[in-house]
């Protein structure tokens, strides 16, 4: 499952990342949860880290993920 196909509010571990994401933030095994879906495919926003960040749907599909369940 990818990082695109979140629910919102729903949670998630990131369980792959490409080197580039590494350089910019991200990290494995960080959890991450969806904030906002913007309307006709605009970006992504997302809670990590203790901060809200944006992404487009683009890059949120290269970002791997393992749900949590809860």
């Amino acid at each position: 499952m990818t990082l695109s196909e979140l629910a919102v509010n729903q949670s998630a571990r990131i369980s792959y990342l490409s080197a580039q994401l590494i350089e910019q933030g991200f990290a494995l095994k960080s959890e991450i949860s969806l904030a906002h879906k913007a309307p006709f495919n605009g970006p992504l926003a997302f809670h990590l880290h203790g901060t809200k960040m944006c992404l487009p749907v683009a890059i949120a599909k290269q970002i791997k993920i393992e749900l949590l369940t809860e």
